[in-house]
């Protein structure tokens, strides 16, 4: 005869469901690591999904604009991509379509 499954106990399923939202808002509203995943977060939260994993994203090393690093990518239309750094990471904080 076969023992019945164990059901998760409650205590651990809101254990794996808040590790799972701080997680989630954590991706998506802190800044990032390094200055090319927040130009791909960038892209893929500006309806660019496919862009933000494919494309190459170049530097340009300009620090003109408030201490911002210009970041060139081709493929879209808005393709000067400014990124700050700030004490928790690296965030965009404007693009357009030229430097």
């Amino acid at each position: 005869m076969e023992k019945p499954k164990k059901m998760m106990s409650k205590r651990k399923q809101i254990w794996i469901i808040s590790i799972t939202s701080l997680l989630v808002i954590y991706l998506l509203f802190f800044p990032n690591l390094t200055a090319e995943l927040a130009v791909r977060k960038h892209l893929f939260f500006s309806l660019h999904p496919i862009k933000a994993f494919s494309v190459q994203v170049e530097g340009k090393g300009s620090t003109s604009f408030g201490g911002a690093k210009l970041y060139y990518v081709d493929e879209i239309s808005k393709s000067f991509i400014w990124v700050k750094k700030n004490w928790l990471g690296y965030r965009v904080i404007t693009d357009g379509t030229g430097p």
